[in-house]
């Protein structure tokens, strides 16, 4: 029965020794993994930002492009691109500036004293123009001249003022058709 036993003890330090020799060479030091999402920003940021989720999206951008995304990159990494929109912005404000001065100065209202007819093709021309502008025929002394009134005898409507046919004035369903 001795040798039973014995038996028995060197079969168990057998197993014993295999098994933990192979838990050993299979994980000899274990290597730290890095810290999750949750684990680097467990609360929001400054003003409720939601640092996370900018996190998460570092990893899947990282996954994609292959880039390390245990560190977090540095704001010098993007200060060139940072100086080309902000470069772009300037200049698109000065470009805006210059063509909004000329296109003002382009498009001026003109009201002249008076205009003049063209005799050959019956354009208004501005009084102090020296040609039509339609035809090229040179202005004449005895072209008409038609002044502009200071009040239009005409007034005229641009939709802004709509009624119906029977509220204006002689315009009823019982007035004469014209």
């Amino acid at each position: 029965m001795t040798g039973r036993i014995a038996r028995t003890l060197a079969s168990a330090a057998l197993v014993s020794a295999a098994l933990t020799a192979g838990v050993a060479a299979a994980d000899p030091s274990p290597t730290p993994r890095p810290p999750t999402c949750a684990e680097r920003y467990p609360a929001e940021g400054p003003a409720g930002v939601d640092l996370r989720l900018g996190c998460i999206a570092r990893e899947l951008v990282g996954l994609y492009t292959g880039e390390n995304a245990e560190e977090p990159p540095r704001i010098s990494r993007y200060l060139g691109q940072m100086a080309v929109v902000a470069g772009a912005a300037v200049l698109a404000v000065v470009f805006l500036r210059l063509v909004r001065g000329r296109v003002g100065r382009r498009l001026a209202p003109v009201t002249p004293t008076a205009w003049w007819l063209c005799p050959k093709c019956r354009s208004v021309n501005a009084v102090g123009k020296a040609a039509c502008y339609s035809c090229g025929t040179p202005w004449t002394p005895d072209a008409p001249v038609v002044p502009t009134a200071a009040r239009p005898e005409t007034i005229q409507r641009f939709g802004g003022d709509r009624k119906s046919a029977s509220d204006r004035p002689g315009r009823g369903p019982d007035a004469p058709p014209p």
